[in-house]
């Protein structure tokens, strides 16, 4: 396996564990936007995942491995893009807290 691939399996596997820790309540009452928030910036580290996925399939040997690495850098590229929008949103003041 390619030592980038390697990289973004692992990376992706924290921001995921960390997303539900965050979902099942690690800090102590947060509302639900600070939560979201979070959420979010924890899910900009998909993006740098992606990249990771698409350099370790190019360099992967077996079809199988290939079509699974090209699909999950597909999938966690649009979950950092939609984290990334959600963070800009909020930024922007455009997201606001009910």
């Amino acid at each position: 396996m390619a030592r980038s691939l390697a990289f973004a399996y692992a990376l992706s596997l924290i921001a995921l564990a960390a997303m539900v820790a965050l979902g099942r309540g690690l800090l102590p009452k947060p509302d639900g936007f600070t939560t979201f928030f979070y959420m979010s910036l924890v899910g900009l580290l998909m993006l740098p995942a992606s990249v990771m996925f698409f350099r370790g399939s190019r360099l992967s040997s077996g079809p199988l491995r290939k079509l699974l690495a090209y699909a999950l850098s597909a999938v966690t590229a649009f979950l950092g893009m939609g984290s990334s929008a959600a963070v800009i949103l909020v930024l922007l003041g455009a997201a606001k807290s009910g």
